[in-house]
């Protein structure tokens, strides 16, 4: 019942979208008033609702190769409803541009008035006609965006006071790989070519590793080829989608690998004068099952409390959370670098925001009384499409 409530709401809003943009192209444009473009435009905009719905019930995966043309279609329905989205906002501007200039521009000397209104109409209009070819095109560089590219973000980081045997340290971070439909094994191999690369002391990954818990199996395999060549070891923390998926699972699946699980607890990974503590915390949701969007105040000061707990006053603390409200509490504990997730960075960046910007500490690096944050954007997603928001690894090196 609930597949076609879903189902049915989407066709409506989608048919509404598609019914506003055509009117508005068709009073603009004489060809869109044909009956076949007409039906043609509002007939892509229903099936690419139905495909995006219908993908979404198959459990798709890009370990099954009879899902590639289900993948092909998905995303040409994710292009081409993403570009309806962007192309009505493209239109209102448009028509609010043309509003203005017949207001305030003023005639060309020497220019009939009515020669002159034609000039500008031609020239928006000129604009205008390329508005839907645009739209799309953004959709389809958001999903390449999405699942093809992948950048590794360079931070250096000053403390005073720094030990000696800590400069020079380097943290390697990825977040958010949503192992599943749209993060596969082999991109999971990619990350891992790129943080060898980057040849880090520990490795660190802030929650949501695996929506299909099928391959949790195979991807710790593949990170424990890596441990070896990490001196400090792989450290996690859990993330919401691990309760959505099945907590249990994950934890039984890191116990059998050689990655550490800091789970409200700390390791001191380099012993000295000035010792190197992890931290890491559970997710704080507000419910049992964790999987809600809010998540409990208490719940997160009592992890962060557990976390924090009989760790020596000169030590350096590293703190892991998947969500960047543990921000307030390490910036408030001075804990001198909190590494979170959770929130891909908002996936869509327009003029420098995110669309999705819904919380405190939403994307990149922090700082507040000397000590550092990060919100990394995650290396995957659950929604295949990003834009001015590529997926992350991130690399720190502690200085002096």
């Amino acid at each position: 019942m609930r597949f076609f409530v879903m189902l049915g709401m989407l066709l409506v809003i989608a048919g509404l979208l598609g019914w506003a943009n055509y009117r508005l192209l068709a009073r603009r444009f004489a060809g869109y008033r044909k009956p076949a473009v007409r039906y043609t435009y509002l007939g892509v905009t229903v099936a690419a609702v139905v495909i995006m719905v219908v993908t979404r019930t198959q459990n798709l995966s890009p370990h099954n190769p009879g899902d590639e043309m289900l993948y092909w279609l998905l995303y040409l329905a994710l292009a081409w409803l993403f570009g309806q989205c962007f192309l009505i906002l493209l239109q209102v501007v448009i028509y609010a541009v043309e509003w203005l200039a017949g207001r305030f521009q003023s005639q060309p000397e020497g220019l009939p008035a009515e020669q002159a209104v034609l000039s500008r109409r031609s020239f928006i209009n000129g604009v205008a006609a390329v508005l839907p070819v645009v739209s799309v095109g953004t959709g389809l560089k958001g999903i390449y965006e999405a699942q093809v590219e992948m950048q590794v973000q360079q931070y250096s980081l000053t403390f005073p006071g720094l030990a000696e045997e800590l400069r020079g340290f380097k943290i390697a971070q990825f977040s958010d790989t949503h192992l599943g439909p749209y993060f596969s094994l082999d991109r999971l191999d990619a990350v891992i070519r790129l943080i060898q690369e980057q040849k880090p002391d520990v490795v660190v990954m802030t929650g949501d590793f695996a929506d299909d818990v099928r391959l949790l199996e195979p991807a710790f395999e593949r990170l424990d080829a890596l441990v070896p060549l990490i001196p400090q070891g792989i450290y996690f923390c859990i993330g919401n989608h691990e309760y959505i998926r099945g907590a249990e699972k994950f934890r039984a699946a890191i116990a059998k690998s050689k990655a550490v699980l800091l789970d409200n607890t700390s390791r001191l990974i380099v012993n000295g004068p000035q010792p190197l503590y992890l931290l890491g915390v559970d997710y704080p949701g507000s419910d049992m099952t964790r999987s809600a969007l809010d998540i409990s105040t208490s719940r997160r000061q009592e992890y962060f409390a557990s976390a924090n707990d009989n760790i020596p006053a000169h030590a350096f603390k590293i703190l892991l959370a998947h969500h960047p409200d543990f921000l307030f509490d390490s910036f408030a504990a001075q804990i001198p670098l909190t590494l979170a997730g959770h929130t891909h960075g908002g996936q869509v960046i327009v003029a420098g925001k995110s669309l999705l910007d819904n919380h405190a500490y939403m994307r990149g690096l922090y700082q507040e009384n000397g000590v550092y944050g990060y919100v990394n954007s995650g290396a995957g997603h659950w929604f295949p499409l990003r834009l001015g928001c590529p997926p992350e690894i991130s690399i720190f090196t502690l200085q002096a």
